[in-house]
This record gives structure tokens, C-alpha cells and sequence, in this order.
């Protein structure tokens, strides 16, 4: 018999997966090329110059905001973002993946386990899913 609760979170967490776009950039020491990695994070967050000259120089982890649109015009705009990334990597900063893609990758573990009957397993990681988006997003807030 299928897990109810699996089910309804499994259509809860369907849709809209993006709105979680937080990534993480970790900043280790000197960069090569200090102007690209400021384009980057400008191109990825929609930070103004001095923000984004900000964060290039905060060494440590840090979390910044994606800003999905500046990448809508694109044909692939994932690869757009890979690229930006890529850069970063390229200077000597950690990137993490955005939020977003790990929680749909857990979605599509938690609805895989789900169709092999592994009803308990599935109702965990969906609930854990959802518990993160709730956090990042309360109903009713926008």
C-alpha cells in the first residue's frame, strides 16, 4: 500500500523547485583574475560593482542569491550558470551547487524509492525536502 503522506508531498514538492536558488561561494585566498570572478558574481547574483568587489575579497564561505532571470534569454541557461561557475572555479573560489538543484535531486530519489515501494524511505527524504523549502518559504509568503 503506498504512503499517503509520500504521495501529497511528492505533488507538493512538483513544482516550483527554482524559488530555492541560494549557492555557496567559498573564497580560499588570491585569485588569478580578480575582474572575472566580480563579473561572475555579478552575472550570477545581480549584485551592483561594489558588492560583488565585496564578496570577491571576503575570504570564507558565504551564501549569495542567484538571480535566475538575468538567465532566462538563454537557450540553455543552466549551462549559462555552469559557465559563471565555471569561472569562479577557475580563480581559486569553491562553488556550491544552488540549493535548488540538490533538492530536486533529493526529490527524484525520494519519488524513485517511492515507485520501488520503499514507502518509509520516500515519506523521509520528501518530508525533509519540503521541511527545507517551508524554511526558505513559508506558505503565505512571498
Amino acid at each position: 500500500m503506498r504512503c499517503a503522506n509520500s504521495v501529497v508531498t511528492l505533488l507538493l514538492l512538483r513544482d516550483n523547485m527554482e524559488e530555492n536558488t541560494n549557492f555557496s561561494i567559498n573564497v580560499i585566498g588570491p585569485m588569478p583574475n580578480k575582474v572575472s570572478v566580480i563579473k561572475a558574481i555579478r552575472t550570477l547574483t545581480n549584485m551592483g560593482l561594489k558588492e560583488a568587489k565585496d564578496a570577491s575579497e571576503k575570504i570564507g564561505p558565504q551564501i549569495l542569491q542567484l538571480c535566475m532571470a538575468n538567465f532566462m534569454s538563454y537557450s540553455m541557461p543552466q549551462k549559462a550558470i555552469e559557465d559563471q561557475f565555471i569561472i569562479l572555479r577557475n580563480n581559486g573560489v569553491e562553488v556550491g551547487e544552488p540549493v535548488y538543484k540538490l533538492l530536486e535531486e533529493l526529490r527524484k530519489i525520494g519519488a524513485q524509492a517511492l515507485t520501488q515501494g520503499e514507502d518509509e524511505l520516500a515519506n523521509e527524504i520528501l518530508q525533509l525536502v519540503l521541511a527545507e523549502k517551508l524554511r526558505r518559504k513559508p506558505f503565505g509568503h512571498q
